[in-house]
This record gives structure tokens, C-alpha cells and sequence, in this order.
């Protein structure tokens, strides 16, 4: 009777988090243009698609795939943000899905309830707790550059698992070998952080395997990484030498010597990990217990150690070091760029490497401890499955708790989507009867409206700020300002 309470467990397990994750795209269908969004469609009126591509290249950025997918959503016009959101999780999610699965597979132990489940969950923790999921998840912008490469790079992992159990099969490991650089080089082209962090990310996972993985692993999987690692290299050259950086750093402050940078990066990642668990601790509390609590749930039908102990202590001690060393890497690049901590949006990548290092830790910790269980009684180990159990069912709360915080802040979501379509519609007509410079009602940003960050993306009293610059230009007027009366909504 056990075994199918706990199937029922992780069905409702799964149901639950890919319900808050339907939440977090249901809110994002209110989101609309802010900021840079108005950039792109301007630049392809100026210069064509092909010419945006190379103008942003020379004068802006590098990130060649942002470029290319914000100019083709700027081509569809102002229709995507309300869809974006919910169209990246759901191939964020089916990403997550397909790797774990194959991940599992390698093992010889499916589950689709648990597949599901670690899918929705890791994207679930991720935006629970990254520092500004408006800016990363509702902002087009932000969007594209820090959520996006999530995307390829799921199935960059999940090409890797299948390529290693279908080693033998020419034609699909060729294949396989191909689609894994090719991944890896789209996703280091979204975002410079990105790409150092994937880079990073890649060489420590080379060395772990070279250090501690078998003799039969290694040659499986050790081309695929290589392959992927080329294949970020090459997007992270890419990326760097673009001419259009020296014109953004033009933007920062001085640039600091080596030591300054180094201590200022030690301190700003430590600072996050802090910062991150003192202020989410339930969430980070999960990604200890799910993993640990299924692997307890399951381990009486074991009767002897599935990992090897000098394997599971190896991976205990590495993962918080190669946690950190990778959120050092990415906060690194922001010290050098800009010198200060990485903007919040681009922080959702440091949350992702914290709540995956926890879940791996979580994980090897039960299959450790697991090994010590073998020795108890029959009787211990059916109360440790069943408290195990109970205790998986009661973490269903965290995820319904966020489905329905959600859900109580639509209608500020709803209330802001039509305040900008009402100015949206004053705009054009603005252009159309030929006003020059107009004067609009202060709306503040779908973040603030919706209490989940400081208003930063909305336009000024003064008609020379770059927001407002950029919006009057996309709606083809000499100038547009906000109205002082109403300034008291963003501050």
C-alpha cells in the first residue's frame, strides 16, 4: 500500500509547483513595454533586421543572441510581453524536464511524478528566490537576457546525459555532439554574465570529472563537455570583443585594479549567499529536505549502497566550493565592469547555481545517509519512510502559498496593464494628430505596481531622461515627460 501513497505524494508534489509556476506566467500576461524595450523596434525602422544586428554589435553590445531574438520579438511588436513570460517557463520547464529525465534514466530509475516534480521545483525555488523576478522574468529585456539561456542550456544537459547512455550509437552521439556545442554557443550569446558563468561552470564540471568520475564515464562523457566548453568559448570571445562595450563601459565608473576587484567580489558573494538564505530561508529549507526526504522515502527497498561512500563524501565537500567559486565568477564580471555587484535581474543566475548546488547536496547527503541505514531494523526503517512521507505531503504548502500571492496581487497587475494601454492609446494618437511633446499621467512600472521591486523603469518628469527619449522616439513624437503631480507613484 506504501508504494502507491507515494506515487499520490508526488503527483500532488508536482501538480503543486508547476501550479505556482503557472501563477508566475498568468501575472507576467499583464506585463508590457518598459525601458529598452522600446530600443529594438526603432533600431530595426532605422537600419532593417540585419542592420540592427550588426549597428548593436558596433555600438552597444555583443550578446548576439539577445540581439537577434529581441529584434525578431520587436518585428511582432507590442504583443509578446504579455506572452513572454509564460512562454520561456514553459520551455524552461520542458528543458528541466527532458535533462533530469535523462539524467535519471542513466541511473535506471524513472519516475515521470519525480521528473516533474525536480523540473518544477528548481525553476519554482529559482524565481521564489531570485532579488528582482519583475526585472528577470516581466521586463522583455531582462527577460531575454537572463532567462533565456536557462533554456538551451537545459537541453545542453540533457544532450549530454542521453549522448553518455547512447554512446555507442554513431550517428546519435555525432549528432548529439553537434547539438551540445551548438547549445552551449546560443546561450553564452544572451547575456556576458552568462556566457562566464556557463564557461566557469564547465571547466569546474571537466576537472570534477577528470578528478572522481570511473574510468568506464570518463571517455562518455568527457567530449561532450569539451564540446560545449568550445562551443561557450567561442560565444564568450564573441561576446568580448564586440566593439560595442567600450561604448557601454563609457556608462560605469572607473575601472578597478585587480585586488579591488577580487576583495570586492569575495565580499559581494558571500554577502548574496547570506542575504539570499536570511531572507528565503523556507524556500532554501526545501532544497535541502526534497531531495534528502524522497531519497529516505525510497531507501528500505534497497539492500545495498547504490553510490560509492568515497564518491558521495567527494561530492559533499566540492559542491558548496564550486557553488561559490561560480557565483564568484559571474559577480567578478560585474565588479570589472561596472565596479559594484551585478544589476538585480542578472541575479536570478546566482540564485539558479545556489538552489541547484543545494538540491545536488541535498541529494547526495540522503544516498550517504542512506548507506548508514542499512543496518536498522525493518521496523525504524518503515517509520523513517513513513515520517519521510508525511513530511514530503506537508511541503505542498510552500508552493500554494506562492500560487495564491500571486493570484492577490492580479488585480494591481491588471490595473497597471490598463493605465499603460490608456497611454499607449494617448501616444499615438499624440503622433497621429501631429503633437510634438506631450505631457502623460504618471503609471510607475508593472514592479512597483505590483509591490515586487523599486519603480526604475518608468518615465520622468524630465523629457531628456533615456527612458523617456527612447519611448518618444518608438511613438515618433519630438518629446514625452511625466506630470509632477502624479511623480508621488514612484517614490
Amino acid at each position: 500500500m506504501f508504494k502507491p501513497a507515494a506515487r499520490l505524494i508526488d503527483r500532488l508534489l508536482a501538480a503543486s509547483f508547476v501550479l505556482a509556476l503557472v501563477s508566475y506566467g498568468y501575472l507576467g500576461s499583464f506585463s508590457r513595454y518598459m525601458a529598452d524595450d522600446y530600443s529594438a523596434p526603432q533600431m530595426i525602422r532605422r537600419h532593417g533586421f540585419l542592420g540592427a544586428q550588426i549597428s548593436s554589435y558596433q555600438g552597444w553590445t555583443g550578446r548576439f543572441s539577445f540581439t537577434f531574438v529581441a529584434d525578431f520579438f520587436a518585428l511582432i511588436g507590442q504583443a509578446t510581453p504579455p506572452f513572454l513570460p509564460g512562454l520561456l517557463l514553459s520551455l524552461w520547464f520542458a528543458g528541466a524536464v527532458w535533462a533530469i529525465y535523462q539524467i535519471c534514466s542513466l541511473a535506471g530509475r524513472i519516475s515521470w511524478a519525480r521528473v516533474v516534480l525536480f523540473a518544477a521545483f528548481l525553476i519554482f525555488a529559482t524565481l521564489e528566490t531570485a532579488p528582482n523576478v519583475s526585472q528577470s522574468l516581466y521586463w522583455q529585456t531582462g527577460a531575454l537576457t537572463y532567462v533565456a539561456p536557462l533554456i538551451p542550456f537545459s537541453f545542453y544537459v540533457g544532450v549530454v546525459a542521453r549522448g553518455v547512455r547512447d554512446w555507442q550509437s554513431y550517428v546519435l552521439y555525432k549528432f548529439g555532439l553537434l547539438c551540445a556545442g551548438i547549445l552551449t554557443f546560443v546561450a553564452g550569446g544572451f547575456s556576458d554574465a552568462y556566457v562566464v558563468l556557463q564557461s566557469c561552470g564547465l571547466i569546474l564540471f571537466i576537472v570534477a570529472v577528470e578528478i572522481a568520475a570511473g574510468v568506464d564515464f570518463k571517455p562518455r562523457v568527457r567530449p561532450f563537455l569539451i564540446v560545449g566548453l568550445v562551443g561557450s568559448l567561442l560565444a564568450l570571445t564573441i561576446v568580448a570583443v564586440a566593439p560595442g562595450n567600450s561604448v557601454r563601459l563609457t556608462y560605469f565608473p572607473k575601472l578597478l585594479g585587480g585586488w579591488d576587484i577580487l576583495t570586492l567580489t569575495v565580499r559581494y558573494s558571500v554577502g548574496f549567499i547570506a542575504k539570499q538564505v536570511l531572507t528565503h530561508p523556507l524556500v532554501y529549507l526545501l532544497s535541502l529536505a526534497l531531495p534528502l526526504l524522497i531519497v529516505l522515502r525510497n531507501f528500505s527497498r534497497v539492500t545495498e549502497p547504490r553510490w560509492d561512500r568515497r564518491l558521495c563524501t567527494w561530492i559533499l565537500l566540492s559542491t558548496p566550493v564550486a557553488v561559490f567559486l561560480l557565483i564568484m565568477s559571474c559577480i567578478a564580471l560585474g565588479v570589472f565592469a561596472m565596479s559594484t555587484m551585478v544589476p538585480e535581474r542578472a541575479r536570478i543566475l546566482l540564485s539558479m547555481v545556489l538552489v541547484c548546488g543545494t538540491m545536488i547536496w541535498s541529494c547526495v547527503a540522503g544516498e550517504y545517509l542512506a548507506q548508514d541505514l542499512l543496518v536498522v531494523t525493518s521496523k525504524v526503517r518503515q517509520i523513517i519512510r513513513a515520517t519521510a512521507a508525511v513530511t514530503l505531503l506537508l511541503l505542498t504548502v510552500s508552493p500554494l502559498i506562492s500560487f495564491f500571492s500571486n493570484l492577490a496581487i492580479r488585480d494591481k497587475a491588471r490595473s497597471y496593464a490598463a493605465d499603460w494601454d490608456r497611454q499607449d492609446s494617448e501616444l499615438k494618437a499624440a503622433q497621429q494628430n501631429g503633437v510634438a511633446d506631450l505631457q502623460v499621467k504618471q503609471i510607475g512600472d508593472f514592479q512597483s505596481r505590483i509591490g515586487k521591486g523599486p519603480c526604475d523603469l518608468h518615465l520622468r518628469t524630465d523629457p531628456t531622461f533615456w527612458i523617456n527619449r527612447v519611448t518618444a522616439g518608438y511613438y515618433g513624437i519630438r518629446s514625452v515627460r511625466a506630470r509632477e503631480d502624479d511623480a508621488v507613484i514612484c517614490r
